[in-house]
């Protein structure tokens, strides 16, 4: 056990840079005594946060004693379970050796310390609430477990599948399920736990709420990849696809979004330094919710999902409109996350979640392609951007293996897209061709992949007895060339910092009054006051209680007698619609 002192910086560390961001499981009363806390909470949450640690003690070996100290912790929790002496505080270090092992890139163990949690949870009733109303210490406590082990498990938990074998008994496969969310339980779940907002007030669905319900939607981004991967699954422009169902679920949580919440009203850029970090309770759930939902449009668009099968066209298998609006949208999210990153850089935000450099990643892979973009423009910005992500990545493998892990993967994917040969590189691009290594983009679009791989036989997890010789052909070294024949339709304009609300619809008027007002500037805004009242074209924002933080009269960017579709209709306009309403 580590000294008094560096345990007591190991705690701070934790509740900086680890709580809420993304795991809720204490209060700082819960920790204010160390004598009083079990040692695998101890071992599990030093395994968590001595990467975010200054004490002299860890200096120089965070990764060596994280590793040690995730290994404690994993034997005094299998002791209390033969024991037969599991309580709260055995799930709760079960969650943060959840996401210290997924830190470590211990993919094996993530899956494993997940689903024993998931299984304590359901066990011992923590997943349904009969007393929705029940505010107490303890409910609160088991709510912040159970919506903490939710979050791990549609993050890092395994995919479901099922056996099809009551349809073939002969040949049984594994078939994908999906919940259906028309078919409801009369079970419900707990209540999520309350928030504090700015005042000493409470609220019921925060932030970190909100990042709860983007992570389920992640899951099924995942399952989605993982179909494209391995299944013939309906086309995406199938109505009963999941690219489809993906979008409807991210639409209507877009619509649901509170919309102090919102990019343009949030204002991250805007504030200063020592705001956002005494604050990071709410901006890094925050930055989550940003940055997941940006990696959701990229990787449902992603290029290589619909042009990676060597058997099969990119023009001739997608349809020419589909190949074309999924390019663009991949590009301006993929876009999107260059910005975010550039945000956190200039305010010299320290990133806690390991979840955002798989998003970084992501989103070079998208760059990659237009790299080879006919338009000078657009290929040499599409290459300062993929730096941006490949340098930003580099700076988060300093803090975890994981990420050092997706670095390697992605700049060997790189590596092999761009020939170092000068002349075959300047043929590439007047040709438009990328190569892709189909193996290393499924890894990273896949980054539970890596578990086949992280472990050679002997170490970690398994005894070397059980391992079995992998062929997988499914990614074999494999390229696939792909020509790149479109083009982004406008150059991405990051000056207004997107528009996060859908445009307001003014009050009908008749022709001859709107002449004599004339059409007014496009930069008008209203006042506070009056902005409130002018209802949304297309649906309804919630309101809260009390906004967690204040809100100066940003509540509209566009005049009363704005036109929702001009900025569609005149391509004059200085709002590029697909790219102003393309952001959370």
């Amino acid at each position: 056990m580590p000294p008094r002192d560096a345990i007591a910086d190991a705690i701070n560390a934790y509740f900086q840079y680890c709580h809420l961001q993304p795991l809720w499981l204490f209060d700082r009363n819960d920790l204010s005594s160390v004598e009083e806390c079990r040692e695998e909470t101890i071992f599990s949450l030093l395994a968590l946060s001595l990467c975010h640690s200054n004490h002299s003690f860890f200096k120089g070996r965070s990764e060596e004693l994280s590793q040690k100290y995730a290994q404690l912790a994993r034997e005094h929790i299998m002791l209390r379970i033969a024991q037969g002496k599991v309580t709260l505080s055995t799930i709760q270090s079960l969650c943060m050796l959840t996401l210290a092992n997924f830190q470590a890139n211990d993919v094996h163990l993530v899956s494993l310390h997940v689903n024993i949690a998931m299984t304590f949870a359901k066990c011992a009733g923590l997943d349904l609430e009969s007393h929705h109303d029940e505010v107490s210490l303890q409910a609160e406590a088991r709510r912040r477990v159970f919506w903490s082990l939710h979050l791990l498990h549609q993050m890092y938990g395994q995919h479901g599948s099922v056996l099809n074998i009551i349809q073939d008994i002969e040949s049984p496969q594994y078939v994908t399920s999906h919940p259906d969310f028309r078919k409801k339980s009369n079970l419900l779940p707990p209540s999520m736990p309350l928030e504090l907002v700015q005042g000493g007030g409470t609220q019921k669905n925060g932030i970190w709420a909100y990042m709860v319900q983007l992570s389920t939607l992640w899951r099924e981004v995942r399952m989605y990849v993982m179909q494209c991967d391995h299944t013939n699954s309906e086309p995406p422009w199938s109505v009963e696809s999941g690219y489809a169902v993906i979008g409807a679920h991210l639409m209507d949580l877009e619509t649901k979004l509170p919309t102090y919440h919102r990019y343009d009203f949030a204002r991250f850029s805007d504030r200063e330094k020592e705001e956002l970090q005494q604050n990071r309770g709410y901006w890094s759930p925050w930055l989550y919710l940003q940055f997941a939902y940006h990696t959701i449009h990229s990787t449902l668009n992603h290029p290589f999902l619909y042009s990676s099968r060597p058997q099969q066209s990119a023009q001739l298998a997608v349809p020419n409109t589909f190949w074309k609006t999924s390019s663009e949208l991949a590009f301006i999210h993929a876009t999107w996350i260059v910005r975010l990153i550039d945000m956190v850089s200039e305010k010299a935000y320290r990133i806690s979640d390991p979840f955002i450099g798989h998003c970084v990643a992501i989103a070079a892979t998208v760059h990659i392609y237009f790299c080879r973009a006919a338009d000078r423009r657009i290929r040499e910005a599409a290459q300062v951007k993929m730096a941006t992500c490949v340098t930003f990545l580099g700076e988060l493998a300093l803090l975890w293996p994981s990420c050092r892990r997706v670095l390697e993967k992605l700049q060997t994917l790189i590596h092999s897209a761009f020939p170092f040969n000068r002349s075959d590189r300047e043929e590439e691009i007047s040709r438009g061709t990328i190569s892709i290594n189909t193996r290393l983009m499924w890894e990273i679009l896949q980054y539970d992949f890596a578990g086949k791989d992280s472990h050679l036989p002997g170490h970690g997890l398994f005894h070397e007895s059980l391992y079995q010789d992998n062929d997988d052909s499914d990614h074999e070294e494999h390229t696939v060339e792909t020509q790149i024949f479109h083009n982004p339709t406008t150059e991405v304009d990051m000056s207004t910092g997107g528009q996060a609300l859908p445009p307001y619809s003014g009050h009908p008027a008749n022709q001859s009054s709107q002449n004599a007002r004339g059409r007014g500037r496009q930069d008008e805004q209203l006042p506070y006051s009056i902005a409130r009242t002018v209802p949304m074209l297309y649906a309804s924002v919630p309101e809260a209680a009390a906004a967690p933080w204040a809100t100066p009269g940003n509540s509209s960017t566009k005049g009363a007698a704005y036109d929702p579709f001009f900025q569609f209709q005149d391509a004059g306009s200085p709002f590029y619609g697909f790219w102003e309403v393309g952001n959370l």
